[in-house]
């Protein structure tokens, strides 16, 4: 059976098995650790050893990424480290792949598409988990860093014996490090001598802790401790105030925290009935714009904002109990922002429709299954935990069709305490009339199972957090040269004697790189090279529309090996089964090229194919490569 196809990315190789390149040059500027441990990686520089960047991660589960010392090898696909590649085993895009060793790679979180809002919420969620198939997933800036940066050649160790440091993961999952921003590492640890940071106590630290409550930003214990808690609320304001994101309360940032301008939280901590201050004057002016609180703006969640609260996360599909969450709050706030892009900020009218939906409460005393159809036998979707509300679809013959975040299924009705709750649809209309936007859904169209907005949102939100690098504006030149059988010499330099290293075909789209006197340099395939700007017809547009073509096939890695031999062997025997005591099937002879289907790095014996017949080699025979 040919399983090479669909796990080479499960291979975990011996590093002895490498068609290594040679040493990582002297000269390359960066080395690369990762801390599986902490799923962290950091860069480091060669020439002096500072950390000139680290970031959190998401490796791969169950031990699936491979331990030991690497040297970046050359591209798999002409895609890679460029803005999109996509993994067809996975049926998943990814930005910025950099390969590491075969198939594992350095790449940004899962994109479901070629798009920036469809970025995979569950991964997002999992972010800082070892939760990918093998492969170091970054945040979109980080993976497009090593991409840019990091050569061929660049060392990469990954060692899992470090011990777990929390703190400095509750600062990564903020903001990577990035020294290019002039901050030192220290002052990314919150470490100041002559400033509020780490370290420092008294009653300073504790009016900041409840100056930084009452903005939204910090949810810790009162005690007057400069915690990691509280560096991460102040690298948060610092980040929506546009800051360097060190943590440290110098004395300017102070005074903007205690100002009436001070930035106010979108979303970065839970509130809920008895919370004050001016986070929640922004919750009530928010709920209020949208129709859903009809209330005084007096700063207070009292029971009219939790009132307000349930409706809107009604609305969303989000489960209701009348807690404004970090995710509800952001999902408020661009839904807001998208209403008003839509029919203006203000002179808008509201439209509500209303119907009554049945809700319940789970009533159990232990967890209850959520079944894919109404049936004790069939599989199981989900758990309920007692006091969770639902929203009920349907009920019939003891079963009620139920949802929640988004996710329906199956539930008997004797675990379940129904009661009705007001339903509404807002439809928004420009002042003159010529644009709308309507929020919610029907009982009817959650019945027929469209998508709550809950669940369309995360992907979006999780773009938001964690894809930073803006969708740029690219110089695009289009190969013209006249008729689609003549192609233009891609050169080694910016000369028409240089050599030419390809034919670029009429009517290919490239990114401009750069221009130099009458070329253009541009990337195509596996090359970098110079294109004649007479044959060329240039345009602004987005670097989304030069996704090569090559990233849609959904053609997955293969790993194929070389027979090497040592001393006056012309050829290596191919066994049935993995022991020089089987039957050999035939003999490979050197510089032949086989497929690999198998690893077993602790025996060192490969199963490979080769003209139709499969069998077992020696590692020590093969020299392998990915393709």
């Amino acid at each position: 059976m040919r399983i090479c196809r669909y796990l080479a990315v499960l291979l975990c190789l011996a590093l002895a098995l490498c068609a290594m390149p040679a040493l990582a040059d002297a000269n390359l500027p960066y080395n690369i650790d990762v801390d599986i441990a902490n799923q962290i990686v950091t860069i480091y520089s060669t020439s002096d050893g500072s950390i000139v960047r680290q970031m959190l991660c998401s490796s791969g589960m169950n031990g699936e990424t491979p331990l030991g010392t690497f040297h970046m090898i050359e591209k798999g696909r002409a895609s890679e480290r460029s803005e999109w590649t996509y993994l067809a085993q996975y049926k998943c895009y990814v930005k910025y792949a950099t390969r590491i060793y075969y198939g594992y790679m350095f790449h940004s979180l899962p994109f479901d598409a070629k798009d920036m809002n469809s970025m995979q919420a569950q991964a997002a969620s999992e972010f800082g988990l070892p939760t990918s198939h093998g492969c170091i997933r970054l945040r979109v800036e980080d993976a497009k860093f090593i991409a840019e940066n990091c050569p061929v050649g660049t060392e990469v160790v990954i060692y899992d014996t470090a011990e777990r440091n929390e703190d400095l993961r509750e600062l990564l999952r903020v903001s990577s490090y990035d020294a290019s921003t002039g901050m030192s590492y220290s002052e990314f640890l919150g470490i100041s001598e002559d400033a509020l940071g780490s370290g420092s106590s008294g009653p300073d630290v504790l009016d900041l802790q409840y100056r930084l409550s009452d903005l939204g930003y910090y949810g810790g214990e009162f005690d007057g401790k400069y915690s990691t808690s509280v560096l991460t609320a102040v690298k948060n304001l610092q980040k929506d105030l546009g800051l360097a994101q060190s943590g440290i309360s110098t004395a300017e940032l102070l005074e903007v925290i205690y100002s009436d301008s001070a930035p106010v939280s979108a979303g970065e901590i839970e509130l809920h009935e008895g919370k004050a201050g001016p986070v929640v004057k922004k919750l009530q002016e928010a709920l209020s714009t949208l129709g859903l609180y009809e209330g005084v703006i007096d700063s207070i969640y009292d029971v009219d904002v939790t009132e307000a609260v349930k409706r809107f996360q009604l609305l969303c599909g989000y489960s209701v109990d009348g807690v404004a969450s970090p995710e509800a709050q952001r999902a408020l706030y661009y839904l807001l922002s998208q209403m008003q892009e839509a029919v203006g900020e203000s002179g808008f009218a509201i439209e509500t429709g209303s119907e009554e939906i049945t809700m319940a409460t789970v009533n159990a005393s232990a967890r209850v299954n959520v079944r894919t159809y109404p049936d004790t036998e069939s599989e199981v979707a989900g758990k309920l935990n007692p006091g969770d509300n639902v929203t009920v679809l349907e009920a019939k013959n003891g079963w009620a069709n139920i949802s929640v975040e988004g996710n329906s299924g199956y539930m008997p009705t004797e675990y379940l305490e129904p009661y009705t709750v007001e339903n509404r649809i807002l439809k928004y209309t420009s002042a003159d009339g010529q644009s709308s936007y309507t929020l919610g859904k029907t009982i009817a169209q959650r019945q027929a199972g469209e998508t709550e907005l809950a669940e369309e949102l995360r992907a979006v939100l999780a773009s938001e957090q964690y894809n930073t690098v803006a969708d740029e504006s690219v110089t695009i030149a289009t190969v013209a040269t006249g008729s689609d059988d003549v192609g233009l010499n891609l050169r080694a330099a910016a000369s028409g004697e240089s050599e030419v290293l390809t034919v670029v075909p009429n009517g290919t789209q490239l990114r401009v790189l750069a221009q130099e006197g009458d070329f253009s340099k541009v990337g195509y395939g596996d090359s970098i090279g110079y294109l004649m700007n007479a044959y060329l017809s240039f345009r602004e547009g987005s670097s989304d529309e030069l996704a090569s073509e090559a990233d849609e096939e959904e053609v997955p890695d293969q790993i194929f090996a070389e027979v090497i031999l040592n001393g006056n062997e012309k050829s290596a025997k191919v066994y049935e089964s993995p022991s020089s005591n089987a039957k050999a099937l035939g003999r490979a002879e050197a510089g032949i090229q086989v497929e690999v289907l198998l690893v077993n790095e602790q025996t060192g014996w490969v199963l490979v194919e080769c003209n139709g017949l499969q069998g077992y080699m020696k590692d020590v025979n093969l020299s392998f490569r990915l393709m």
